[in-house]
């Protein structure tokens, strides 16, 4: 069992929820981690511990099939971002809090999507079993 003083479990099961009024989402953050879990269950595969390797990347891929679905994904061919509701810098204050809001929401940033199509690209290759991509050139 698991669980966080004071917070219902079943409070803990629910998807996140960009448009509460308590916490921003930060979905960038999130197609940032999901790359970093899809690359570190490839890694750990490769070192044969596959167990943990299944887990990261299937944990990788739930967050990824996530954000590549609305409310996340942007469907609008009038909006300039790919990934929504991303959150650039809170302390400042220099992210777009609707109207009757509390929290920012809706916006994107250049670093979100491109973590997100990063994530996608590496998805493909993956199930394609296409080389590794690295900065000096495929491995």
């Amino acid at each position: 069992m698991y669980g966080v003083p004071g917070i219902p479990n079943d409070y803990l099961d629910r998807p996140a929820d960009p448009f509460n009024d308590h916490e921003p989402v930060d979905s960038s953050a999130a197609a940032i981690a999901a790359q970093g879990l899809l690359r570190l269950g490839r890694y750990l595969a490769g070192r044969g511990q596959e167990e943990p390797g299944a887990r990261y990347r299937q944990a990788g891929l739930s967050v990824l099939r996530t954000l590549l679905a609305e409310p996340y994904l942007s469907v609008s061919p009038g909006h300039q971002g790919l990934l929504l509701h991303a959150v650039y810098h809170r302390p400042r204050g220099w992210d777009h809090v609707p109207a009757g809001a509390t929290t920012p929401r809706g916006e994107s940033c250049m670093w979100g999507d491109y973590h997100l199509r990063e994530a996608a690209l590496y998805t493909q290759r993956l199930l394609q079993s296409a080389p590794y991509l690295t900065f000096f050139g495929p491995a």
